[in-house]
């Protein structure tokens, strides 16, 4: 009953921490420590019974169903990075989907050399256990951060508000919508349709080093070929960064309006950490994700991990500390 307990408290918490902000990682901690706990006592309550082939499904299931889940998880996220890697190129970002795949069999390594530790001296096995409760840290955190982000895309958005946010992204040949940043503006159009054309279109980006007119002049273009009156389109052309798109589209907010309801778009996988900037600034907003190319999910989702663990590096690094400093202390 123990795990049911707790999961019904990690539930509770994770309810009044949603009602209160939907920004916060820790509602996805929540949700993740709600989810096993409960789902340990489901599988306690199956063993527990008297039927046997009951029992057989459950140890099957534990035995084959998660061995074959982390095979199939691995070789996707391989294929994946694969793919982007010929389609995008061959740079850093592009490799964190191969990387994590092969990744994925970390912990099976470091098990494998646990069961050999009779030949390793006392400081490998401490690094070795270590390197274990990291993998385990990060997968933890990972998995958490996928769930709720999923969630917190497709939760239901309002039907008035007075502005859209559309989030710039890099211009082919210096002056052109690329294919990534249409997919955000047509968002943009189908969300200001669904708001009968009352709301303003923020278009957010400014002129990088390679370019020849800003992100946000580009996007006001592509919008009045698609016959978006130019009346409702404001143009933010200062901003480099996801942070000052949103800061910089507040202030012009904040000038027109004192009391206003306003919704950014972005990819599907960059809503949450948008979320995050908006909560950073007090900028009340909700998110609209649009589609990204399945091949790229995996390396745009793990560069939005990193990004958000780096951002609370400092609480890593006391959780990572504690265990670290107990098995200094115990000489192992």
């Amino acid at each position: 009953m123990i795990f049911c307990y707790i999961g019904i408290i990690f539930l509770i918490l994770f309810g009044i921490s949603f009602i209160r902000e939907k920004r916060r990682f820790k509602n996805a901690v929540y949700l993740l420590c709600a989810i096993l706990n409960m789902g340990f006592y489901s599988v306690i309550l199956m063993i527990g019974t008297q039927n046997t082939m009951l029992n057989l499904l459950v140890v099957a299931l534990a035995l084959c169903v998660m061995p074959i889940g982390i095979v199939v998880t691995s070789i996707l996220f391989i294929a994946a990075g694969i793919i982007t890697i010929k389609r995008e190129g061959f740079r850093i970002p592009n490799l964190l989907a191969l990387a994590f795949g092969i990744g994925i069999w970390t912990p099976l390594i470091l098990f494998c050399l646990l069961e050999v530790s009779h030949l390793m001296s006392k400081w490998f096995i401490g690094i070795t256990y270590f390197s274990m409760i990291v993998v385990l840290y990060i997968g933890f955190t990972f998995v958490a951060l996928l769930i709720y982000s999923s969630l917190y895309c497709i939760l239901p958005k309002g039907k008035n508000y007075d502005y859209i946010i559309i989030h710039g992204a890099g211009l082919l040949d210096g002056e052109r919508v690329s294919p990534l940043l249409a997919k955000r503006i047509d968002k943009g159009i189908e969300a200001f349709k669904r708001f009968n054309g009352k709301a303003k279109i923020i278009v957010s980006g400014g002129k990088g080093a390679d370019e020849k007119i800003s992100e946000a002049e580009a996007m006001k273009r592509y919008l009045l070929e698609k016959n978006i009156d130019e009346k409702n389109i404001i143009c933010e052309d200062k901003s480099t960064t996801t942070l000052e798109n949103l800061k910089y589209s507040k202030k012009i907010m904040d000038n027109e309006k004192k009391n206003y309801k306003c919704i950014f778009v972005t990819n599907n996988y960059h809503v949450f950490r948008t979320g995050l900037f908006a909560k950073k600034i007090n900028l009340k907003a909700e998110g609209l994700g649009c589609k990204t190319a399945l091949y790229y999910l995996p390396s745009a989702f793990i560069r939005e991990y990193i990004a958000i663990m780096w951002s609370m590096k400092w609480y890593s690094i006391v959780i990572l500390g504690i265990p670290l400093l107990l098995m200094i202390l115990s000489g192992l």
